[in-house]
């Protein structure tokens, strides 16, 4: 069984696209550590944010399909898996809600590899926010693009161990999160007194 951090990466980058926000892996977790049976309910959480909403808005079953396939696998979806999956959503035995965790958790051969990095990759992002300044530029549509753009470039085991390199990562959150000068410390110098974002 994943830890709670793995599972909430899991559903961030299910869900969103994206890695966590530092708080948001954080609250997240505390939750599903002291209940591991909350997961469902958190995906629920998750399926119900604008941030999910805006992604499917306007969407035919068979575009939602492709569009999750895009997100988890970096691939299109192949016509077998856009019938089954569709079927599935036109029955309404399947919700748009969870269509995104279940076909993640079918994934198999390749598709699981490329999944396992980008959580793996989506772990390393979150743990390089590490200074406020990059915790609160970490938010909003361009930082949340930015970071997206990071994890579509997972195809393959390759991209997965490129994108993992701590250089790579920076220089990805610097495009959100880059030097600013302060007058008195100069560049760099990080945000002080700032509460932290929260979920």
């Amino acid at each position: 069984m994943a830890n709670a951090n793995t599972q909430v990466q899991e559903l961030y980058v299910a869900y969103f696209n994206r890695p966590a926000d530092v708080a948001g892996l954080k609250y997240w977790a505390d939750i599903l550590a002291d209940d591991p049976n909350a997961y469902k309910a958190i995906a629920q959480d998750f399926s119900n944010s604008w941030e999910y909403m805006m992604s499917y808005n306007g969407l035919t079953n068979r575009q939602i399909v492709d569009t999750v396939y895009q997100h988890l696998f970096g691939r299109a979806a192949e016509s077998a898996g856009v019938d089954y999956w569709a079927k599935l959503l036109d029955q309404k035995a399947l919700t748009v809600a969870n269509v995104v965790t279940e076909v993640a958790h079918g994934a198999q051969g390749s598709d699981k590899i490329v999944i396992d990095g980008k959580v793996e990759v989506a772990t390393a992002f979150t743990s390089h926010l590490d200074t406020t300044l990059e915790q609160l530029a970490y938010s909003g549509v361009v930082a949340n693009q930015t970071a997206s753009a990071y994890l579509a470039a997972i195809t393959d085991a390759q991209s997965a161990l490129r994108a993992l390199a701590p250089e790579n990562i920076d220089a990805a959150i610097s495009q959100f999160a880059g030097p600013i000068v302060n007058p008195i410390f100069g560049v760099d110098a990080e945000v002080v007194g700032v509460p932290p974002v929260h979920a």
